[in-house]
C-alpha cells in the first residue's frame, strides 16, 4: 500500500482514521532521560534510552515525544505494540539546507523546508512525526523528497494543517540524508509527472504501484465529483467543523472524545465493559466486485461466505475506544491489519483487513466502520466504547451506500 493512496480516502471519507488509538501512555521523557510525569520533552542530547522503548514495549500503548529548534517544533508519536527491538534513539530534527536553492528550482517554488533527523539509522517501528512552523506558510498540500544527483525524489506525502501556524504530518522510516517539504503549487504535478517518467525510460520499478494507486485515487476523487460529492476536506474550526475537521455530530449520537488529552488515557487495570465486533467483506461477494478484486490479485483473499471475523462478544478496558479493540482482537487472532496514524484528523485509518484496501473493490472502495447501526463521522481511535456496544467493519465498494452508510455515498 503506497503512502500517498493512504492519505486519499481519510481527506475525502471522514470515517478514517491513516495510528488513536491506544491511548497515551504513562512513559516519559525528561531532561535527564528517565521516565515520569507528564513531560515528554526529548532530552537535549535527542537520546531516548532503551528503558523507555522497552517500558513502551511492555505496555503496549503510545507515546509522544516533543522536541524544537530555532526554526520549528516536533513531535514523535510512537506505538509501543509495533516496537520489535527496543533500542536508544535519537529523536532529533534540525533544519537542513544544503540542497535548499537545488529543491526551490526543480519544484519551481518558494515553499521549500529542508529538515534533517540528529541519527541516520532506520526505524523499525510505525511512527509519525509532525514538523511545525508557527507562521502560516499558505500551504494545504505537501510532499517530502529528497535530491538524487541533481534530481527529487519523492519520498512520501504529507498532510497538512494551518488551523495554528503551519504543522505538516507524515511517516517516514529512513531517516539517512536531508530532506524537503516543498508546499502545493500549481505546477507541482508537473514535476511529479516528469520524475516517473524519467524512472520508466530507466528501467526503474519502485515507482510503479504507487503510480497505478495513484491513478486509482485520482479517479475515485473524479468519480466522487460526479456523484456531486464534495471532496473538499475543509478547514479547522470553520462552517461548523472542529479542529479535526469533524461536523458536527447528530443530535443524539455520541461526540468524539480525544483520546490525547489528558483524562482519557486508557487504563487497563480496569475493565469498561463487553461490547460484540464483527469484520465481513460481503460486498466482495457481489460477482461484479469480485471480478475487480481478482483483477488487483485480492481473490484468494475473500472468505467463502465474506466473514473475516466471526461475530463475537469481547472485553474493553476503561477509555479504551473502537480501534484499541480492533486491534487487539486482530493481533490475537493473527488476522493481518494495516492502519496509519494521520494526525490531522487525530486518529488511526484503517488500511487494511486481511490483505484487502482500499481500492482493491474498485473506486470507491474501503474499510467503514459501524456502532449500534450508526456510521460516525469521526475516526475509530475516537469513538469511545461503552458496555453493550455492537462493532461492524464492513468493506463498501460503493462508498458505503453498499453497507447502510447514506451520509458517506449521498449528495
Amino acid at each position: 500500500m503506497k503512502k500517498i493512496s493512504k492519505k486519499i480516502i481519510p481527506l475525502i471519507m471522514c470515517f478514517l482514521m491513516a495510528l488513536s488509538a491506544i491511548g497515551c501512555s504513562n512513559i516519559t521523557v525528561t531532561e535527564d532521560n528517565k521516565s515520569s510525569g507528564d513531560n515528554s520533552s526529548i532530552p537535549k542530547d535527542g537520546i531516548v534510552s532503551e528503558e523507555v522503548f522497552k517500558k513502551l514495549k511492555d505496555s503496549g500503548d503510545m507515546q509522544l515525544f516533543n522536541g524544537s529548534n530555532d526554526d520549528f517544533t516536533y513531535q514523535w508519536m510512537f506505538m509501543g505494540t509495533d516496537i520489535s527491538t527496543p533500542r536508544d534513539l535519537n529523536l532529533l530534527v534540525n533544519p537542513a539546507s544544503t540542497d535548499l536553492e537545488t529543491v526551490k528550482k526543480e519544484a519551481d517554488t518558494d515553499k521549500v523546508y529542508g529538515f534533517k533527523f540528529g541519527e541516520e539509522s532506520s526505524l523499525d517501528a510505525k511512527t509519525a512525526l509532525s514538523i511545525i512552523y508557527k507562521d502560516d506558510l499558505k500551504c494545504t498540500a505537501a510532499d517530502i523528497y529528497q535530491v538524487e544527483n541533481g534530481k527529487l525524489k519523492k519520498i512520501t506525502t504529507a498532510t497538512v494543517e494551518t488551523s495554528e501556524g503551519t504543522t505538516f504530518n507524515f511517516s517516514l522510516k529512513d531517516r539517512k540524508g536531508e530532506f524537503y517539504i516543498v508546499g502545493s503549487d500549481p505546477k507541482q504535478a508537473a514535476i511529479d509527472e516528469d520524475n516517473d517518467s524519467t524512472s520508466s525510460k530507466s528501467g526503474g520499478s519502485s515507482s510503479s504501484g504507487s503510480s497505478k494507486r495513484e491513478q486509482l485515487a485520482e479517479k475515485s476523487e473524479k468519480v466522487k465529483e460526479q456523484l456531486g460529492i464534495d471532496t473538499s476536506k475543509g478547514t479547522p474550526n470553520k462552517n461548523g467543523k472542529d479542529k479535526y475537521l469533524t461536523d458536527p455530530t447528530p443530535a443524539g449520537k455520541p461526540k468524539p472524545v480525544e483520546w490525547n488529552e489528558k483524562g482519557n488515557e486508557v487504563d487497563k487495570s480496569k475493565v469498561g465493559g463487553y461490547c460484540t465486533l464483527s469484520i465481513t467483506c460481503k460486498t466482495l461477494l457481489k460477482p461484479e466486485n469480485r471480478k475487480v478484486a481478482i483483477s488487483n490479485g485480492k481473490g484468494d483473499m475473500i472468505p467463502s461466505n465474506g466473514v473475516i471475523y466471526k461475530t463475537k462478544k469481547v472485553k474493553f478496558y476503561k477509555n479504551e475506544s473502537v480501534f484499541d479493540v480492533l486491534l487487539r482482537e486482530t493481533r490475537n487472532n493473527k488476522i493481518h491489519m494495516e492502519y496509519e496514524m494521520t494526525p490531522i484528523y487525530n486518529s488511526n485509518y484503517i488500511e487494511g483487513i486481511h490483505n484487502l484496501y482500499e481500492f482493491d473493490g474498485g473506486e470507491l472502495s474501503g474499510w467503514m466502520y459501524s456502532v449500534n447501526g450508526w456510521f460516525p463521522n469521526y475516526g475509530c481511535s475516537r469513538y469511545r466504547l461503552k458496555n453493550g456496544d455492537t462493532i461492524k467493519w464492513l468493506y463498501t465498494c460503493d462508498l458505503g451506500r453498499d453497507v447502510g452508510c447514506e451520509w458517506m455515498g449521498g449528495k
